[in-house]
Formats: structure tokens, C-alpha cells, sequence
């Protein structure tokens, strides 16, 4: 008897295990940037483990850093059929019949979370690469420094003009950026807050940045005397918890102390017209892509849309854009994941306007 229940049981087991892995389980080859030099490393293996377990599929990765080597592999591997899932830049050469388009992996599997970027097309016009990763530029907030004065992060450019204002009342330097050394990530920012982002780029986006940056200097948003602070200086104030906000980039996410990234967050400006601003002033970094020989072979394809269906939920997307953690993290992950598009910096879309404007702006804004 008890032979028969060791066997009952045994058979049990084994049937349970085989009903956990897929009778089409599948090995998928994915090619991604995500090395040990990548933050976003360790979170990357993590997902790919947990997406393995929970699915039977297996991944044979290609994961280095996105040199010359790889890029080689990479377009080896999808010339010759046998890659499924790709991460990369934008503007790597491929096409529409090695990579399925983003509106058909949209109508494939309308749930996935797919967007379409037009700042992702390629050469040909054909948009390959669902975001995954941006370069952005945003307004970083010192939570704590704020709540110090009954005062929350900004959500619109009234909220920020009203910010600036208070703790310039109370000695508190409210925007830690130097005039001096003009950043034109502060132009870029104020220029999307300042016109609706359908004109960011255009003279009246310029126009937009120069009120707004009026606005703010005559309230004391940069500090006491901005024109002789050196920038170095105010980035390092704002990294000490000092002064409350800074216009800086993604990089800047990088430099926060982890003992302070809980109260450190990005926010996202409604603008001077107040409606909300759904693109992020940057440009893409990383898409993700399938590849056309995957996409026709039934099988891979099941296996291959479950991994990037993975890798975009919101909180596995977000620990990808965010590559860090806390509550600056997860603001990262919302200002990134929310976006419609990405707007381009004004020096690479009009570099001749730019410069003689963002002169003209510096000795206006001196005169006041």
C-alpha cells in the first residue's frame, strides 16, 4: 500500500511539473545593452529569471555593452533568423522587413503596452522600437526642502512661480541653476512649459522660454545673485539638499546620494497655457523590437510578445527608464512611462536661432 501511494504521489508530482512549463516551451534569443556596466543590470537579469520561471520559455541572452562587437552580433543574429527580441538605439539600420513595425506589434497584442514614438522613425519612415529607455531633461525637486515651508512639488508653471517665490521670501535659493554658465537645459525645459509642444522648436517656443525665465528671475527663482554663482556650485547645492529644484538631465539621477533619493523627485509641468505637457523634453535612448522571422513562426512569436510584454509593465518598464530607486525612481518611471513622444533640444532642431536667441535672452534677463 504504501508503494502505491508513493507512486500516486510521485505521478502527481510529475503531472503538476509538466502542466507548469508550456508543451510549446521555447528558447528565445534577446539581444539587449544591458551589461554590467548598464544600472539597469541586475534588474534586467532579475525580470528575465522570474519571466523564465513563471512561463517554462527559456532566454538565450546576448546581453554586452552596445559597442561595434555586438552591434555585429546583433545584425548577424537578425540577418541570419535566429534572433527574436531586440533592444537597441534608434537609427541602427534595420528596416521594416527584419523588424515588425510598432503598429503591427500594436494590433498583435493590443494589451502589450506598445507606443509609438515618431521622434523613433527610421531612415526609411517606418517606426521600429517601442521606448524603452529615454534621454530626458526635467525639473528635479528636493521634497523635503519644500515640505519645510508647507510647500509641494510644482505641477504647472503657476504652482512653480509660486514656489520660487515663497522660498525666495525665506532665504532658500528656489531654482539652484547658474546664468552665467547658461545651461540649455533650463531653455530647453521652460521653452516646452512656455507654447503648447506642438510649437516647441519654433520662434514662439523661444518666445515661451523667454517669459517664463522672466517670470521666475524677478521673483529671486535663481538665488540672490545668479549671474556670478558658478554652476559647478549650484549642483552641488542642490545635491546637499540646500536648494530646493534644479533643471538638470537624466544623468543628474545618477549623482542623487541613495540617502536622499527618497526625497527627490522629477516633475512634470502643466505650462504657461495650463495644459498638461504629455511629451518629455529629450530624445529617445532604447527601443525594444521583434523580429519579422519571429513574427511569422507561430511559436516564437507566443514566446517572444510574452517577454516584451514583461519588460513593459509599468513598474519592470519603470526600474529600466529609472535606473534608480526610491521615490526618485519611481518618478522617473512615471515621467518616462506617461510620455506621447519625446520633444528633441532646440539646439540640435534649430542650432543658428538658438545661439543668437539664448544671447539675447542672457542680457535681457540681466537688465531687469
Amino acid at each position: 500500500m504504501r508503494n502505491i501511494r508513493t507512486w500516486i504521489a510521485l505521478f502527481a508530482a510529475l503531472l503538476l511539473a509538466a502542466l507548469a512549463v508550456p508543451a510549446s516551451a521555447q528558447t528565445i534569443s534577446v539581444y539587449s545593452p544591458f551589461s554590467q556596466t548598464d544600472a539597469s543590470h541586475e534588474a534586467y537579469l532579475r525580470m528575465t529569471a522570474q519571466w523564465q520561471s513563471e512561463t517554462g520559455h527559456k532566454v538565450d541572452d546576448y546581453t554586452s555593452d552596445m559597442d561595434d562587437t555586438w552591434l555585429a552580433l546583433l545584425r548577424e543574429g537578425v540577418e541570419s533568423g535566429t534572433a527574436d527580441v531586440v533592444i537597441m538605439a534608434p537609427g541602427s539600420g534595420f528596416d521594416a522587413e527584419e523588424l515588425v513595425t510598432v503598429e503591427e506589434l500594436m494590433q498583435a497584442a493590443p494589451q502589450m503596452g506598445v507606443r509609438r514614438f515618431a521622434s523613433m522613425r527610421e531612415a526609411d519612415g517606418s517606426v521600429l522600437l517601442t521606448p524603452l529607455r529615454l534621454n530626458w531633461e526635467a525639473l528635479y525637486v528636493n521634497t523635503d526642502v519644500l515640505a519645510r515651508y508647507g510647500l509641494a512639488a510644482p505641477k504647472s508653471y503657476e504652482d512653480l512661480v509660486v514656489v520660487c517665490t515663497v522660498l525666495s521670501q525665506n532665504g532658500v535659493t528656489p531654482i539652484a541653476n547658474a546664468l552665467c554658465e547658461w545651461s540649455e537645459i533650463v531653455l530647453d525645459c521652460t521653452a516646452l512649459i512656455g507654447a503648447p509642444e506642438a510649437q516647441y522648436g519654433l520662434q514662439s517656443s523661444l518666445e515661451g522660454a523667454k517669459a517664463v525665465l522672466t517670470a521666475l528671475t524677478q521673483v529671486g527663482a535663481f538665488g540672490a545673485d545668479p549671474w556670478n554663482a558658478t554652476d559647478f556650485d549650484m549642483q552641488n547645492s542642490f545635491l546637499a539638499g540646500q536648494a530646493a529644484m534644479r533643471f538638470d538631465s537624466d544623468w543628474l539621477s545618477m549623482m542623487i546620494p541613495q540617502e536622499r533619493q527618497e526625497n527627490v523627485q522629477v516633475a512634470s509641468l502643466a505650462g504657461m497655457d495650463g495644459q498638461a505637457r504629455g511629451m518629455v523634453v529629450g530624445v529617445p535612448s532604447l527601443g525594444l523590437a521583434v523580429t519579422r522571422d519571429c513574427f511569422e513562426d507561430p511559436a516564437r512569436r507566443e514566446a517572444a510578445l510574452s517577454f516584451a510584454a514583461m519588460l513593459l509593465e509599468e513598474q519592470n518598464a519603470a526600474q529600466i527608464a529609472a535606473c534608480t530607486g526610491g521615490a526618485l525612481g519611481q518618478s522617473i518611471g512615471l515621467l518616462t512611462s506617461g510620455a506621447q513622444d519625446c520633444t528633441g533640444l532646440l539646439y540640435d532642431l534649430i542650432p543658428d536661432q538658438f545661439i543668437a536667441w539664448s544671447d539675447s535672452v542672457i542680457a535681457a534677463l540681466m537688465s531687469l
